[in-house]
């Protein structure tokens, strides 16, 4: 069995990486990234920070080839499987989450 890890999400390192994935020149939308919050993004479901924990974490290059799919969403829905805790405040997101040696794979249909 795998170990329990940790990512820390800073609110400074996810807005130096939306500025960079989005790129962000403009004074006024580099402002507007500025307002969004953690909290706001992580029950939103936000995309762009689905991708950078995927990211971070670099969950899907540990995934076995037969389970690895270009779908972020079925990567998400691996992940959120090894997911033990989340806590999500203004100024950081932490998630402690420990790999497993198997997946339950979501219904053909979904995904497929």
């Amino acid at each position: 069995m795998s170990e329990l890890k940790e990512i820390v999400i800073t609110e400074e390192d996810y807005r130096e990486y939306l500025k960079q994935r989005l790129r962000l020149t403009d004074p006024c939308m580099a402002e507007e990234v500025e307002r969004v919050g953690f909290p706001f993004l992580f029950a939103s479901g936000s995309e762009l920070l689905r991708s950078y924990i995927l990211n971070e974490t670099e969950f899907i290059s540990s995934l076995p080839d037969k389970l690895k799919m270009p779908d972020r969403g079925y990567a998400w829905y691996m992940f959120a499987q090894s997911v033990k805790e989340i806590h999500v405040d203004e100024n950081e997101i932490v998630v402690k989450y420990k790999p497993q040696d198997d997946y339950r794979r979501p219904f053909k249909r979904f995904y497929l």
